[in-house]
């Protein structure tokens, strides 16, 4: 009986050894797009073009603030997404025709270049709305 025991604690201890060790070196497939910070991309930022800052309704309503971008790069580094998370309706339009224009260095992931999501902030401050027309 004791020898039984054994066998039993000893490949229920062995089980799960064996699962993660399969897990590790199993071949999954690479994915094609992965999610990084925002810090990561701007990072990889090769070119940046600043909003136009004073839209005609932003500028009489003296508006100012931060607008959040959701974005996808493509394997070529351009922008191929845009959404709008957050930010005053009236500077949005603006930010988001800037940002489709940004150009990022490609995401390597295992040496194979993959899209990759992100976020991106763009702060219409008030000096940039003063230097208006």
């Amino acid at each position: 009986m004791k020898i039984v025991a054994r066998f039993i604690l000893l490949s229920v201890v062995l089980a799960p050894g064996r699962l993660v060790q399969t897990q590790l070196y199993s071949s999954s497939p690479q994915p094609d797009e992965v999610q990084i910070a925002a810090k990561v991309a701007e990072k990889m930022l090769i070119h940046k073009v600043e909003p136009d800052a004073c839209p005609h309704v932003a500028m009489a309503a003296r508006v100012i603030g931060t607008v959040v971008v959701a974005i996808r790069i493509g394997r070529n580094g351009d922008v191929i997404y845009t959404k709008v998370i957050s930010g005053p309706q009236t500077l949005r339009k603006a930010v988001l025709d800037a940002v489709r224009k940004y150009k990022y260095h490609p995401y390597l992931l295992n040496f194979k270049a993959v899209d990759v999501d992100t976020t991106v902030s763009v702060t219409v401050d008030q000096l940039r709305a003063r230097g208006c027309p």
